[in-house]
């Protein structure tokens, strides 16, 4: 019987570039780097929330970033995830709207919301947002654990 074991932070942050790189690029190129780029930003964060979500709810908690880093998103309950769950888990990590960082006191308070995220996940394998939303990041492919010497 193999036991759950967290994707490491290392794993989560190269599975959501990978994502925010595959979603995103397409939609930068598309419009073009001489667009408002405001608004490009906009369009194309809206899109990888949506598809982060969805691809969340096809592929059973994983995105193409979390299949290439072999992990997933799965119930902290041992429950069902559906749709809202995912909704509120990427709400609470993508809480910062661009146009909201340019005022000095939320750029503090995205600063603070980021890094509690950042040291909740090394220290329980859960974000802020996986708190919320009652969810877990797992390596989807067990490895072995180290083997104790006897002698």
């Amino acid at each position: 019987m193999s036991e759950l074991q967290y994707a490491s932070p290392f794993e989560r942050l190269i599975a959501r570039i990978i994502d925010k790189v595959v979603i995103t690029l397409p939609i930068y190129l598309w419009f073009g780097f001489n667009s408002n780029l405001k608004t490009v930003d906009y369009i194309a964060n809206g899109i990888l929330l949506v598809a982060i979500v969805l691809l969340n709810v096809l592929w059973n908690g994983q995105t193409v970033g979390k299949k290439v880093m072999k992990i997933r998103i799965q119930s902290y309950q041992e429950k069902k995830l559906h749709i809202g769950h995912y909704l509120l888990r990427e709400f609470a990590f993508t809480l910062y709207p661009f146009y909201l960082l340019t005022q000095p006191i939320i750029k503090t308070g995205w600063l603070f919301w980021m890094l509690s995220t950042i040291v909740l996940i090394l220290m329980y394998g859960r974000g802020i947002h996986d708190f919320a939303a009652r969810t877990v990041v797992v390596r989807t492919e067990a490895k072995p654990l180290p083997e104790s010497k006897e002698s």
